[in-house]
């Protein structure tokens, strides 16, 4: 099956899981998330803002600011194609950008790719070895080659899929699910 196809069922089925399911998951993600090492020892965390059907992230940021971490959210850039890092300070402090997504005022502070501690990274569907099927457009593969960072996809056990990764896809070192967390490293 063709991404393109692939992307367009599995926005279909994630539409079709109940919300109070999808909140009863997303709360065991944040959980097994908050047990990983590398989420613990981590300074510099850059993660993406859910919308929609994306597993929540607002928890996640809410539990770091507890933490008193260094949250970095990705700024999509057009030219050359890409994600910044760019600090957070607040929910107040967003406004609405490229594809609908909330991204900090213009002018915030960023960050090198290298300098993150911890990238948290969307996708539709991830494979069992971290490969991911985004939205299209290979912004986190960009971003994940420039870092060394360790990375985490955050998705739901049912979206653990099969399919062939294309050669410049950049796969997670972990998955955490609503089951616990996988690593391949």
């Amino acid at each position: 099956m063709a991404k393109a196809e692939l992307r367009r069922q599995l926005k279909a089925e994630r539409a079709e899981v109940p919300p109070e399911r999808r909140a009863v998951w997303d709360a065991q993600i944040r959980r097994f998330l908050a047990e990983l090492p590398a989420y613990q020892g981590a300074r510099r965390i850059m993660t993406y803002l859910s919308i929609g059907w994306e597993v929540d992230t607002w928890g996640i940021v809410a539990h770091l600011e507890q933490l008193g971490r260094e949250i970095y959210v990705p700024v999509v850039r057009r030219e050359p194609r890409g994600l910044v890092p760019t600090l957070y300070t607040g929910r107040e402090n967003l406004v609405p950008a490229v594809f609908g997504i909330l991204e900090p005022v213009p002018g915030a502070p960023t960050l090198s790719p290298a300098e993150l501690d911890l990238i948290i990274v969307p996708g539709l569907a991830f494979t069992r070895a971290g490969f991911r099927i985004g939205y299209g457009g290979g912004y986190y593969d960009r971003l994940l080659a420039a870092s060394s960072a360790p990375t985490v996809g955050l998705v739901y056990s049912s979206f653990l899929r099969d399919f062939q990764p294309d050669p410049w896809d950049r796969p997670v070192d972990f998955l955490a699910t609503e089951r616990g967390v996988l690593g391949r490293k």
